[in-house]
């Protein structure tokens, strides 16, 4: 004798199977990467924008942070600072020299003053400051000085190496008429200036030397010293006079701002600057006061910075010790969802790897969503939690939805360090959007839902900010009517936000809804009353090629509809599986009794195995016709097992009477004249299984009144039950007397009785 396996030892092999290790393994890839993205390592930055600390936050390690305000200030000191580039042009100073050259040589060839020509004369009003109220020599008068000193060759000659003497100078250095930059560009004092075709040879030079003012204002000095030491007597300082006349009046500036090598050099000086930086110290230095707005411009830099040295500092095995209390966390919440819905809910959520995956998977998208939009300033965590909810909803129904995403707010709430408020407005509006969101049969339903969750989401956080005492934290004086009025106007902002976060995660569903339905392979209400259209392709061909049956499966779809509901099944996708659960039959419609034509029985001539297999290939037919035109599964379920594992009867009863009259044939099979299945799975095909053979049956009857109707529904249901037909779809027997009653009820409407008019002829 053998003991039977304790509970533990069975456990442990069923989790050694190959399927179970997929399972486990898809749980332990979902958990990781939970670690991964809340950091499972580290404890959580605890602090947002607007949340009032209870106590003064004081500093737990040392460190320094940038003082940005202090450092921006010296870079512009040191911008401002920085000698600017000035490009030096020498060649219109050589071009004046030579200008003022040709023209004294052109003065010279007049023989009197009389003999000038226009342009002659013109060029002499040059060296003259005539029309100035200072105007002392006349051009007759200069003319007499320039020949009066230079007709001589030999002082002729030396004209040009004074004039050098004097331009030269100012050539090398340059002339600026302004500057090119302002006081927030560069030093104003002095500038860099760099030759034309050199830019290695720059030199430096106070603006004062280059400035066209300046040099203007002593050249006529330098030019009299010069010539003072270049000739001799006593016209000389009238014609030095003359010369620097004519060389203030044309002198052109040469040196131009060169922005690019100017904006390089300020970088360049910028990038010298370090940045001013200031310390804290433990247990001294506050971080944030207490019953003060944490801003998310002064404090939260700070205490970011804070906790990054303190994160730094941590030891391995304080790391350890979180990394291990996070998977607890995690190990925790999915051993209590995982019970629930294994043992509580539906296990084949859990044992189908697909579904297990697609619900995990959502998990894991709508915690890193969490992850990513509740930083400052968006702080919309609440986004991607009901998203979450709704789709969950929609997908695996309302309680695995409560029960996952509550835990998604646990999980999301400890590992991005929020506290208790932000705790139970995820839940409350999590919980609240499950519970409204129900049969989608319409878009802007999900817009009413998420009004609706958004009254209650400000309502909660309203009364917990109240609750929390926040109103007498923003309050400066709890006597005053206009603190209490700011505080207000700030919670109900808060409130408000959070409540337009319900709204805009509601519309999100609705824009991604035939997504969410490709995505998890499930269908609403909305997509199934466009699926039920009387224009689909294949009800249109269905009409046209097998009209008795498509007349059969509207009725079907309406009695249908109703027998679901009255057990609280989803009748409206029970009808769209009533309509297409015989699309099979359109490949070889007049084998199938409601589309024959009376007297014409394309039997009569078939054997009944032959019969069989030819009714029995439509339920093959169809659900291969519905794949290829993408019809969801749960309506290829439909087609698959309205029939279920049932005999055909009326083609067994004839394969066995023959067998009866012919001694020398076998014994018939009953296995061969059933269907293949499967039997129902869930509550809508069982019910579509009822109604599609009473529907049948019905036609039978020559006068069906309510007591025969009764009869045929029961005897039908009672053959189906004994037949282990509802074995697997959880069909109870109180459910299956409802389902007969709506049936009978709705095959009563269906042949009810009428007046008999005058004159209309007798049954």
């Amino acid at each position: 004798m053998q003991l039977e396996p304790s509970a533990l030892r069975r456990q442990l092999s069923q989790l050694l199977t190959g399927r179970s290790l997929i399972q486990l393994g898809i749980a332990l890839a979902a958990a990781m990467i939970l670690v991964i993205i809340f950091r499972g390592w580290v404890p959580p930055f605890a602090y947002r924008e607007g949340q009032i600390p209870d106590r003064d936050v004081v500093a737990r390690v040392s460190f320094d942070i940038v003082d940005a305000q202090q450092t921006k200030l010296l870079r512009d000191q040191k911008r401002r600072e920085t000698l600017c580039y000035y490009q030096n042009r020498p060649q219109p100073i050589a071009q004046l020299r030579s200008a003022l050259q040709n023209q004294i040589y052109a003065i010279l060839e007049a023989k009197s003053f009389d003999d000038l020509s226009r342009e002659q004369l013109a060029t002499l009003k040059l060296f003259t400051d005539e029309g100035t109220e200072s105007s002392t020599v006349t051009p007759e008068a200069a003319l007499g000085y320039i020949k009066g000193l230079l007709s001589d060759r030999e002082q002729l000659n030396k004209f040009s190496p004074a004039l050098q003497k004097i331009l030269n100078p100012i050539s090398d250095v340059g002339v600026l008429k302004s500057l090119g930059h302002d006081s927030d560009q560069g030093n104003q004092r002095s500038i860099m200036v760099i030759p034309v075709g050199s830019p290695n040879d720059e030199a430096f030079y106070d603006v004062s030397a280059v400035r066209h003012a300046d040099i203007v204002a002593a050249l006529p000095g330098k030019i009299a010293e010069v010539f003072q030491q270049t000739y001799v007597g006593p016209d000389i300082p009238i014609f030095s006079k003359l010369i620097s006349n004519y060389l203030v009046r044309e002198l052109p500036e040469t040196l131009s701002y060169r922005s690019d090598l100017s904006e390089k050099a300020r970088n360049n000086a910028e990038a010298t600057v370090q940045e001013a930086r200031v310390s804290y110290f433990p247990t001294v230095s506050k971080l944030a006061i207490a019953g003060q707005p944490i801003s998310r411009i002064t404090h939260i830099p700070l205490l970011r910075a804070e906790y990054d040295a303190w994160v730094s500092e941590l030891t391995t095995g304080k790391t350890i010790s979180h990394l291990l209390a996070f998977i607890g966390i995690l190990f925790g919440l999915f051993v209590f969802c995982g019970i629930y819905i294994y043992y509580q809910y539906d296990a084949r959520v859990l044992s189908d790897p697909i579904s297990l995956l697609r619900l995990l998977g959502l998990a894991v998208v709508t915690c890193l969503l969490c992850k990513l939009t509740a930083a400052d300033p968006m702080r919309a965590e609440l986004v991607p939690i009901l998203v979450c909810v709704i789709t969950m909803t929609i997908t695996f129904g309302r309680q695995v939805a409560i029960l996952v995403v509550t835990s998604l707010a646990v999980l999301t709430t400890l590992a991005l360090g929020l506290d208790i408020v932000e705790l139970i407005t995820l839940c409350a509006g999590s919980c609240a959007m499950a519970l409204f969101v129900g049969r989608i049969r319409t878009r802007t339903k999900l817009i009413y839902v998420g009004l609706a969750t958004g009254v209650i989401v400000f309502l909660i956080h309203v009364s917990l900010d109240t609750v929390m005492g926040r109103f007498n934290a923003l309050s400066q004086d709890g006597q005053s009517n206009t603190g209490f009025m700011a505080s207000l106007q700030l919670v109900t902002a808060e409130s408000a936000r959070l409540a337009g976060f319900a709204v805009l995660a509601s519309a999100l569903v609705a824009w991604l809804l035939p997504l969410i339905e490709r995505t998890f392979g499930v269908q609403t209400d909305l997509s199934l009353l466009e699926l039920g259209d009387a224009s689909h392709a294949l009800l249109r061909q269905l009409a046209q090629r097998a009209p008795g049956t498509y007349n059969h499966s509207i009725n079907v779809a309406a009695i249908a509809e109703a027998a679901a509901d009255s057990i609280g099944a989803h009748g409206l996708l029970t009808r769209v599986g009533a309509y297409f659960h015989d699309i099979g039959k359109m490949f070889k419609p007049n084998y199938f009794v409601e589309n024959q034509d009376q007297g014409n029985n394309c039997h009569d001539t078939l054997q009944p195995a032959m019969s069989t297999l030819v009714i029995i290939a439509h339920v093959k037919d169809g659900a291969d016709l519905a794949r290829q035109h993408h019809l969801p599964q749960r309506i290829v379920d439909f087609i698959e097992q309205h029939h279920g594992t049932t005999l055909v009867e009326y083609f067994y009863r004839e394969a066995t009477k023959r067998s009866q009259d012919d001694p020398n044939k076998e014994e018939v099979s009953e296995t061969s004249f059933r269907y293949p299945g499967p039997r129902p799975q869930s509550l809508e095909a069982a019910v579509l299984m009822l109604a599609d053979s009473v529907e049948s049956a019905s036609r039978t009857l020559v006068e069906p009144t309510a007591s025969r109707l009764q009869n045929l529904v029961d005897k039908i249901a009672m053959n189906k039950l004994l037949d282990g037909q509802f074995d697997e779809c959880g069909l109870t027997l109180q459910q299956l007397d409802q389902v007969k009653n709506s049936l009978v009820k709705s095959l009563t409407a269906i042949y009810h009785g009428r007046v008999k008019y005058s004159g209309q002829a007798t049954a």
